[in-house]
């Protein structure tokens, strides 16, 4: 499974990041064994990406299934998005929404936007 996320320079909402991670492993097929999350920053969302990474390493693993951070450009990410499950954006009320938002819904990729305060 690969999860991608992009943020804000303002968003700092870890509780809203776990959030986030949760919807997209939902999405999750039995069969996977390998969790792959690609992070084209901010410096704020690559930290909450490879602490959630962090955390969830031991419990996954007991599983059976590996997970990592890569840390992405915005242009590799846009070039690589038909290979995405789940892209997640955040930001706070009134920012502008990445261009990564509509090239995913362009893909059929499952793409939320999650602005609060």
């Amino acid at each position: 499974m690969i999860l991608a996320v992009q943020g804000s320079n303002r968003f700092e909402d870890y509780t809203i990041f776990l959030r986030s991670m949760l919807t997209g492993l939902g999405t999750m097929h039995d069969d996977d064994k390998e969790i792959n999350i690609y992070s084209a920053g901010p410096y704020r969302v690559n930290d909450m990406a490879q602490e959630f990474s962090n955390k969830s390493e031991d419990s996954l693993r007991a599983r059976g299934i590996r997970i990592r951070v890569r840390k992405v450009t915005q242009r590799w990410l846009k070039t690589n998005m038909g290979s995405v499950d789940y892209f997640a954006f955040f930001s706070k009320p009134g920012e502008p929404i990445s261009e990564l938002v509509d090239v995913a819904d362009d893909l059929k990729v499952e793409a939320q936007v999650y602005t609060f305060q």
